[in-house]
């Protein structure tokens, strides 16, 4: 039997068939990125905003609880100002421990997020 050769191959044709089909799928899901964030924009930005007002709640009542505890002291044991301005910094360090937690939180969360997106994606069969 004669073997037979593949016919020849036009390379920079196929070359340039890649490229148009890299340069589509780059476009396809340039959209699907763009629609998934439009689906997720508004309940992703109310969230944000309720974090964000959890933490300023959190925040100033760690201060002021600190401060009332310091004045309440300072009016049992006679000790004015120490317990204010002690009591005071210790609020003060409390919020700052409360803010780093909240933001050390969010940031797991949003990478655990960007993680299972595109496999939410797969499960779809989009």
């Amino acid at each position: 039997m004669a073997e037979t050769e593949p016919p020849p191959r036009d390379t920079e044709k196929g070359h340039a068939d890649l490229a148009q089909l890299n340069r589509r799928l780059s476009e396809v899901e340039g959209r699907r990125q763009k629609q998934r964030m439009e689906a997720a924009g508004p309940a992703t930005n109310r969230r944000s905003l309720g974090k964000a007002w959890s933490l300023a709640i959190e925040m100033v009542a760690a201060v002021g609880v600190s401060v009332f505890i310091g004045w309440w002291l300072d009016r049992w044991l006679e000790t004015a100002p120490f317990g204010v301005v002690g009591f005071a910094l210790l609020g003060v360090a409390a919020a700052m421990w409360i803010a780093i937690r909240t933001g050390m939180a969010m940031n797991r969360q949003a990478m655990e997020d960007e993680q299972s997106a595109p496999d939410a994606d797969d499960k779809k069969g989009t």
